[in-house]
């Protein structure tokens, strides 16, 4: 069975959300240990600040995949059954389309963002160099990374391309409307990050730090935008001065401290309210943060004020890609639906062949037949023709009937 357990925006808040958000090293363990204790072929974690999202593929022998990874959510996360409302569950076509809608950006916060993309690429890329996929997963994040680049290019669901770090920057632009003259902290030079001051490109500050924990990583990324990289401990020092903050790390833990802020406030010279946007799951700002006069904070969830408009524009295009999505599943469940008709269908060969076989010097002996070249030819041309006709019948019955009880039925039937 392929399928994904999973929460998102659509379906808890922020609060909810951030405890299921998963670092690339708890993936790692995460996936051995569904591997190993859940008898899973393979297992691909999905964590991004919208989503997190647990795809696999398991053996048919596994009578309950789902509430194995359940129970390992409950290990690693402190899951309990009372939030089991927020979980969504999708199994075999299910799984394929929402995938497809997932990479496509049909299921994302801003309708047609490219950043998701990007988001699947990394998890399915930290997923093959952990050695937690598989073949079947192999080909369907591969096939979904074909179909949502074939969505944007043949429909306009990308049209005025936003992400939820577009969307802060313009909050920015609606409350400074001359950046130039306010000066910028980044903390954080991941994707996010990067997304930010792409989309601040055109605007420049009055200065521009960037913090990160590994240094090397903060100068490319302030010689890349013409800023300074600072060290994460050097953060409370440029506090004062900034007007505008942004965050985005993987911290499990706030970054940003009340007192910290409240120190910054009272050296600060500028009467000019300070913007934060805390653009990481889980929040690296303290929720009490947002409640001091002197600053305005944004959050993941407080994005949804400025993406309707988008987002309206851009549903039109569903109908559009949704043609496409449905294709491509339809293609990939028949690739599937085969990969598992492959071993019945080895042993439907073999078991013919071995029939033939011993058919073959039955015949031999009852007619004094000794070696004959053209004889055994004709058997051998008789025998694949046969073959040929019952694996064809074979994957057309497939599509229709309870594919398990059919494969038990086909085995029993050719004595397999």
């Amino acid at each position: 069975m392929t399928g994904l357990i999973g929460i998102n925006y659509k379906s808890a808040n922020l609060g909810i959300r951030e405890q299921f958000a998963f670092a690339p090293d708890e993936i790692k363990s995460f996936s051995s240990d569904l591997k190993e204790k859940g008898k899973f072929h393979g297992v691909v974690v999905l964590s991004t600040c919208n989503r997190t999202e647990i795809y696999f593929h398991s053996t048919n022998n596994h009578t309950n995949p789902i509430e194995e990874v359940f129970r390992l959510l409950k290990q690693y996360k402190g899951y309990k059954d009372l939030l089991r409302p927020y979980f969504y569950v999708k199994k075999n076509l299910d799984t394929v389309e929402h995938l497809f809608k997932v990479v496509s950006g049909i299921d994302s916060l801003i309708v047609g963002e490219d950043q998701i993309i990007g988001q699947v690429k990394e998890a399915f890329e930290l997923a093959k160099q952990q050695n937690s996929t598989d073949k079947i997963l192999n080909r369907l994040f591969t096939k979904a990374l074909e179909t949502g680049k074939k969505v944007r290019t043949q429909t306009e669901i990308s049209r005025g391309s936003a992400s939820a770090s577009s969307a802060a920057v313009n909050l920015c632009h609606q409350r400074f409307p001359d950046l130039s003259r306010q000066n910028l902290l980044m903390i954080g030079a991941g994707q996010t990050g990067q997304l930010v001051l792409n989309s601040l490109r055109k605007s420049p500050f009055q200065s521009l730090h960037i913090a990160n924990r590994t240094l090397s990583k903060a100068e490319e990324l302030a010689k890349l935008h013409g800023g300074q990289s600072i060290s994460l401990e050097e953060i409370d020092r440029y506090l004062p001065d900034s007007d505008i903050v942004f965050i985005a790390t993987d911290s499990p833990e706030p970054l940003l401290k009340t007192k910290a802020v409240k120190e910054a406030i009272a050296h600060r010279n500028n009467p000019q309210k300070q913007l934060f946007f805390d653009l990481s799951v889980p929040r690296n700002i303290e929720e009490e943060i947002g409640t001091l006069k002197e600053i305005e904070l944004f959050t993941i969830d407080d994005l949804t004020k400025i993406v309707q408009s988008t987002n309206k524009k851009r549903l039109q295009e569903i109908s559009a890609a949704m043609k496409i999505i449905h294709r491509a599943a339809s293609l990939f469940m028949d690739w599937k639906n085969e990969q598992e008709l492959v071993p019945t269908i080895l042993k439907i060969k073999k078991s013919f062949h071995e029939l033939n076989q011993m058919e073959m010097e039955e015949f031999k002996k009852i007619r004094s037949i000794k070696e004959d070249k053209l004889l055994a030819e004709y058997s051998q041309h008789i025998t694949e023709k046969f073959a040929r006709v019952f694996i064809k019948n074979l994957k057309e019955i497939s599509k229709v009937s309870d594919k398990k009880d059919f494969l038990s039925m086909a085995e029993e039937f050719f004595e397999l």
